[in-house]
């Protein structure tokens, strides 16, 4: 049998059946003075080290061999090199069972948080290959390793995320009231802390939205070109189609398009990507504007493109901006 063939599990259970070869003896020998069972740092246990482990599972043994008769180090021998191979068992075991526990002893997951001040747009890699684009004014906190059962991150304001996929750990994302699971897909979140709506949209793929805490039974789930709205005051959570949701293919990099959408809407996104209030005068807000707006630009440049397509005129007060009809000309 070739080295590379030996499997330390059956061969630890050889060697306490008594039906161990001698080439497979010396193999598991020379593997188990080798074997740096420090990395597995029983944590959990009330050994320090693996020495104690060792001499613990054989004091155990010897202490019910008293057999008379027999000579005492011909026992001490045989049992130690079965208590190693229990220990060798037990560490083997250990290792596959709380692989990501021992991790996190020897090598902590870290928490990064990243903050998108207004009118900036970041986009960020997470572990797994998972990209997002964080909107102007948002917060997003993620571990820089994934070991648990869930992706876990929470974001605060507005993310567009494209989910690497895998089956047997779900991307969950908590956002306020709101919790968004899902397998691997694209989609876009916006849920800002100070607005009483928070809309999920999906791109592709499958995603599960649900109040956080509330049970399954409580979700949404959602495909392509389908939103969830939730209203904080009244804890409702509705589905609706959304036939136009690739445009947040464009708005994840502060790109807008407009097709009749209403000045107040326009107002409202302007307000979150730049961190400013827009206040409007009388009349005007469902005024419908047809263009693109890029919201990489100073906030002045934004508003002089807007305010040409709809004939306003637009000043500062204080700490908001104030649209108002042209005066006509004499």
């Amino acid at each position: 049998m070739a080295n590379n063939t030996y499997n330390v599990k059956e061969l630890a259970h050889k060697l306490m059946q008594g039906t161990i070869s001698q080439d497979e003896k010396i193999w598991l020998d020379a593997w188990y003075t080798n074997f740096n069972d420090e990395e597995v740092l029983l944590s959990a246990s009330k050994h320090q080290n693996p020495e104690q482990l060792r001499e613990n599972i054989l004091s155990k043994i010897t202490a019910r061999m008293e057999t008379p008769g027999k000579p005492a180090r011909k026992v001490i021998t045989l049992w130690r090199s079965i208590a190693a191979a229990a220990a060798v068992v037990l560490l083997v075991t250990f290792a596959a069972l709380y692989k990501n526990e021992v991790l996190e002893v020897i090598d902590p997951a870290k928490q990064v948080e990243l903050v998108t001040a207004p009118g900036k747009h970041k986009q960020i890699s997470l572990p797994d290959g998972t990209r997002i684009w964080l909107s102007p004014g948002s917060k997003i906190s993620y571990p820089d390793k994934f070991r648990t059962k869930e992706r876990l991150v929470k974001l605060e304001g507005e993310a567009f995320f494209d989910v690497v996929h895998d089956e047997d750990h779900p991307f969950v994302i908590q956002s306020g009231q709101l919790k968004t699971v899902v397998l691997g897909t694209s989609f876009n979140i916006k849920a800002y802390p100070d607005q009483i709506i928070s809309e999920v949209t999906v791109i592709s793929g499958k995603v599960a939205v649900q109040e956080h805490n509330l049970p399954k039974s409580k979700q949404a789930i959602m495909v392509r070109n389908q939103q969830a709205v939730y209203n904080k005051n009244n804890r409702s959570l509705i589905k609706q189609d959304y036939p136009n949701a690739s445009k947040f293919l464009l708005q994840r990099t502060g790109l807008f398009s407009y097709d009749g959408t209403p000045l107040n809407t326009i107002a409202d996104h302007l307000s979150l990507q730049y961190g400013i209030r827009i206040n409007l005068a009388p009349g005007i807000a469902q005024k419908g504007f047809y263009g693109h707006i890029n919201t990489n630009e100073p906030v002045d440049k934004t508003l002089n493109k807007l305010c040409a397509v709809m004939d306003l005129g637009w000043r500062k007060l204080d700490n908001s901006y104030y649209l108002q009809p042209l005066p006509p000309n004499n």
